[in-house]
């Protein structure tokens, strides 16, 4: 016998990768390219850590930009108290656009997506 020692980290000769060989040949691809609404949902809904009032909370970075607007605003910032007001008004007629929450009852899916208690 040879004087290779097997054990943890040093497999038998017999069963390493060869040399020249690719043990993956095909690679792990290149992902799927992502469009401008997806990654503009995923960078705007990604929650991030904040301070307020002594505490750590976490929040979509989103919410963090309206909560600067609104206490721009309240602050006398003219040109902010407009942005909220478009904000609203826009959030009024489009409705939410964030992520779609299906009720679950009985097994099957609810004929409405609200948060509202379903037709029995």
């Amino acid at each position: 016998m040879s004087d290779y020692e097997v054990g943890y980290g040093k497999p038998p000769k017999h069963s390493q990768f060869q040399k020249g060989v690719c043990p993956n040949p095909k690679g792990r691809g290149r992902g799927r390219d992502l469009k401008l609404d997806e990654i503009m949902n995923k960078v705007l809904h990604t929650r991030i850590e904040f301070r307020e009032g002594g505490r750590a909370k976490k929040a979509s970075r989103l919410e963090l930009a309206i909560r600067r607007i609104a206490a721009a605003a309240a602050n006398g910032d003219v040109a902010s108290a407009a942005l909220l007001l478009k904000l609203r008004a826009h959030a009024k007629t489009h409705g939410d656009t964030g992520p779609i929450v299906i009720r679950i009852t009985g097994g099957l899916a609810a004929a409405s997506c609200s948060a509202g208690t379903p037709d029995d």
